[in-house]
């Protein structure tokens, strides 16, 4: 949001198809502020998307790692960092073409069409996984055979 307020362009492709309905539903309770702060958001409509692909000042992040506790220190998750131009144009190319089979959320009709049911929902959804599943990841931490 940050760099969207001082003008910078961010543009974020999250899944629209999701197997962890808990999660998608825990991230689009942000949407709401991000859209309010200039970040434009897109939702991938083909399939399940997983990987993570981050276009940042002429670096790219590649992997499937989150950046929660679980990822971060139980499960076994790869980011990878790239600097070399020629994988950086790769993977602005795969963000565009991703970017071809993307819904754009627009904040409008994204405000207007959600029903208070489906907001309960999602912040419910964010509180257990920003409250709850941290706490269970700590535990299960501690618990489990190094």
């Amino acid at each position: 949001m940050r760099v969207a307020r001082h003008g910078g362009r961010v543009q974020l492709i999250l899944a629209g198809k999701s197997d962890v309905r808990l999660s998608q539903l825990a991230g689009q309770s942000l949407y709401r502020r991000l859209l309010h702060h200039g970040v434009e958001i897109y939702e991938y409509q083909p399939q399940i998307l997983h990987a993570k692909l981050l276009l940042i000042d002429g670096a790219v992040y590649a992997g499937s790692s989150n950046l929660d506790q679980r990822s971060l220190h139980i499960n076994y998750e790869l980011m990878v960092r790239f600097e070399n131009p020629s994988l950086v144009e790769g993977a602005n190319a795969v963000f565009e073409e991703n970017l071809q089979h993307s819904r754009r959320i627009e904040p409008e009709s994204w405000r207007t069409s959600r029903t208070l049911w489906e907001k309960v929902k999602s912040r419910s959804a964010y509180w257990l996984l920003t409250r709850m599943d941290p706490l269970i990841a700590r535990w299960q931490w501690r618990v489990l055979p190094k």
